[in-house]
């Protein structure tokens, strides 16, 4: 039998021996990440729903799965992955356990730490694998606060700063709390003329670019580091601003990066307010995007609910990601399950459940029906008296989201194992 034959069956072995039974997560520092010990839990979840519909052309995620393919048996290429939501996406339970999953895919798989916003900057809840220190007076601006009008990059969130000079010092870590490093930073920033940024001083800069249509500053530099500070000042007596608008930390090396853009209270509506979204989403170059925008859509009152205009938002936002990459895989993850004002079950959660299935066949897309496999209306009652969920009945508790993660992680090794499967087996 050769290597290479003999790496697919083994990887097969491993898709099907994680593919159905969870573990409940759990908090592990020093532990393997789940995929190896799975176990069915909880008897109100609907394990036989766990995974990813694709609809319609499998092309796209052909092209997909090969760089996957490719990554784990070549060691090369690089895949990113854009996770688009709310505050289940900005609070990090869930999407720092999707990164370090996707990253234990396979041997290997971890990229760049890629794109970061330190909303602890911008007065906000910050995930813990982002560290941010900084000097100067900081004021935040969301694109979920109808009263705000800022001009926004991709994160949808910015903190600015009108003093002389001030600094901003950032890290970014694993789920297992292992600092990232890099040697290359993206400063996505809007500014006066008559400020300057400059480096940190513990790196010898290697390059430096400036890109005012994009909107950011980018440092290429040696030795690598896990800290990063970087500081502005005004050059004249004039008034002067700093607005940050995230940045990229990233390194030149094979592999999956996978990047969190979430704001609380955001909706399909706010990020179309984003008026350098395209231009900054480029820099991402996206292999698949991963859309978990609707709850704060469906967040009204039963009747109140556009759905043709939720649809005409959505596809907005799509073509965005189409036209920085036409072979973006498309991923909706349906509503969790929720509650009106923490009243009744919240019905809008099944008009968008309904809307995702038909954008998902309108762009050869894939749906996670999360709201199905949590065990549909009325079920997050459940999960909260199995402390899976918050008290609002809108979030999902640490415990619950990293079991969402999980869940996800077997299902797209499922529907990747299924791709070598049908390759060996036509």
């Amino acid at each position: 039998m050769n290597k290479t034959l003999r790496s697919y069956l083994l990887l097969i072995a491993l898709i099907a021996s994680t593919a159905w039974v969870i573990y409940p997560a759990v908090d592990v520092a020093s532990t393997s990440l789940p995929g190896s010990v799975l176990r069915k839990e909880y008897s109100f979840i609907q394990y036989d729903q766990n995974k990813i519909h694709i609809d319609g052309r499998k092309e796209k995620w052909n092209n997909l799965f090969r760089k996957f393919e490719n990554l784990a048996f070549n060691g090369t290429g690089k895949i990113s992955i854009v996770h688009i939501g709310g505050s289940h996406v900005q609070g990090g339970f869930l999407t720092d356990r999707l990164r370090a999953n996707f990253n234990e895919m396979v041997y290997g798989a971890e990229g760049e730490r890629g794109f970061v916003f330190p909303y602890n900057l911008a007065k906000s809840n910050s995930p813990k694998s982002i560290q941010c220190d900084w000097t100067g007076n900081w004021e935040g601006c969301r694109n979920s606060v109808s009263s705000d009008d800022c001009l926004w990059g991709m994160s949808g969130v910015s903190a600015t700063c009108y003093d002389s000079t001030a600094t901003v010092t950032l890290a970014a870590s694993g789920y297992s709390g292992v600092p990232y490093s890099y040697g290359t930073i993206k400063i996505y920033n809007q500014r006066s003329s008559n400020v300057q940024i400059d480096a940190d001083t513990n790196v010898t800069l290697l390059k430096v670019t400036e890109d005012p249509v994009t909107g950011f500053t980018e440092f290429v530099f040696t030795p690598y580091v896990n800290k990063f500070q970087f500081t502005f000042r005004k050059t004249d007596p004039e008034p002067s601003y700093f607005t940050f608008q995230g940045a990229y930390l990233g390194e030149e090396k094979s592999g999956l990066s996978y990047h969190a853009i979430g704001v609380n209270g955001a909706s399909t509506r706010s990020y179309l307010r984003c008026g350098l979204f395209d231009n900054q989403l480029e820099t991402l170059h996206p292999d698949l995007a991963i859309f978990g925008i609707g709850v704060n859509d469906a967040n009204v009152a039963e009747g109140s609910f556009d759905v043709v205009q939720y649809e005409e938002r959505y596809d907005s936002l799509i073509q965005k990601f189409l036209v920085v990459n036409p072979n973006t895989c498309i991923l909706f993850v349906t509503n969790n399950d929720t509650y009106y004002h923490r009243s009744y079950p919240n019905r809008n959660a099944i008009k968008v459940q309904q809307s995702m299935y038909r954008l998902a066949r309108k762009y050869d897309g894939a749906v996670y029906d999360l709201f199905e496999i949590m065990g549909g209306l009325g079920s997050i009652r459940n999960w909260q008296n199995a402390q899976l969920a918050a008290a609002d009945k809108i979030h999902l508790s640490k415990r619950g989201y990293e079991l969402q993660a999980d869940m996800m992680s077997t299902a797209f090794r499922e529907a990747f194992g299924n791709y070598l499967d049908k390759k060996q087996n036509p």
